[in-house]
């Protein structure tokens, strides 16, 4: 009886395995038949040349001359401007478009008034450009110290020009320079809100303020002057033109400084001063009529 339902056990146990076998075949054929019914998505491969037009582009690197040529061109070497009036921060920006004169035996100041591709345009007064010969010398904000040639001397007013060549310093220096940003009655344009009619109302009404650099006092070390204006065309005899007329303290060494207002832009050139603390400087439009009139 034992024997029996042994042999019962293995033949159900069989038949369980073979009914399993069974099923998986049927369900794999299954499968098999759904895979092949399913509609295939062909991989095709790109060519050579559509991959590499699909990549990014690579960005181009740049020399520092480069950068400093490009700059020149596009005529990006302005010093930067605020966009609400701050001194301290206009302060900050025109540092390095300020230099100091040395002429012979005569000190003074002046500023970049234009960086080009081969040499540093310096203006600055002609009653100190006057003295200026083979021992005279240039010192910017960074410290370097370079001489230069005059290229013009102005008769109408009290302006001249000095020229300083770009191969005494390294491409890292020239990119640390700017020239500065005339701000002039002649300029309508509105660049960047920069040279607006609006902008040049404001720069140039009374009692608006006005920023000066003394480099006279320590090379090194330029101080803040600040002063006022009272008018952006006064008459004055002394220099049988009108003037740039205002407040401030101005310094002996000082002339040959630009004037600021406190967005940062070129007013004009200090030109003179009184003990009551008063100040007379070249318009920005009549430096420029002078560059103009270079040969």
């Amino acid at each position: 009886m034992i024997k029996k339902q042994k042999g019962r056990t293995l033949l159900a146990f069989f038949l369980l395995v073979f009914s399993f076998l069974l099923l998986s075949e049927y369900i794999c054929a299954g499968a098999e038949r759904e895979r092949h019914n399913m509609p295939q998505i062909p991989v095709l491969s790109a060519p050579e040349e559509s991959r590499q037009q699909d990549l990014p582009p690579l960005i181009q690197t740049t020399t520092l001359e480069e950068d400093y040529k490009a700059r020149v061109r596009l005529g990006l070497s302005f010093t930067r401007q605020v966009q609400e009036e701050n001194p301290e921060q206009a302060f900050g920006n025109i540092l390095c478009s300020c230099v100091r004169l040395q002429a012979n035996e005569h000190y003074g100041s002046g500023s970049i008034y234009l960086l080009k591709e081969d040499q540093l345009i310096i203006v600055s007064n002609r009653h100190l450009l006057q003295y200026w010969d083979e021992d005279s010398f240039v010192t910017f904000v960074s410290g370097a110290a370079e001489s230069g040639e005059v290229i013009g001397l102005s008769e109408e007013a009290d302006v001249g020009f000095l020229s300083v060549p770009i191969d005494r310093f390294s491409w890292q220096e020239l990119l640390e320079l700017r020239n500065v940003r005339p701000l002039r009655k002649d300029m309508k344009s509105d660049e960047n809100r920069v040279m607006s009619g609006e902008w040049e109302a404001e720069s140039l009404s009374p009692g608006k303020k006005l920023l000066l650099i003394d480099m006279a006092s320590d090379a090194y070390h330029p101080v803040m002057k600040k002063g006022e204006m009272i008018s952006d065309a006064f008459y004055l005899e002394d220099f049988g033109m009108e003037m740039l007329y205002g407040t401030g303290e101005a310094l002996p060494g000082m002339s040959g400084s630009g004037v600021f207002d406190g967005y940062g832009n070129y007013l004009g050139m200090l030109t003179g001063a009184t003990d009551r603390g008063e100040i007379a400087a070249v318009p920005a439009d009549v430096i420029h009529e002078a560059y103009e009139m270079l040969p």
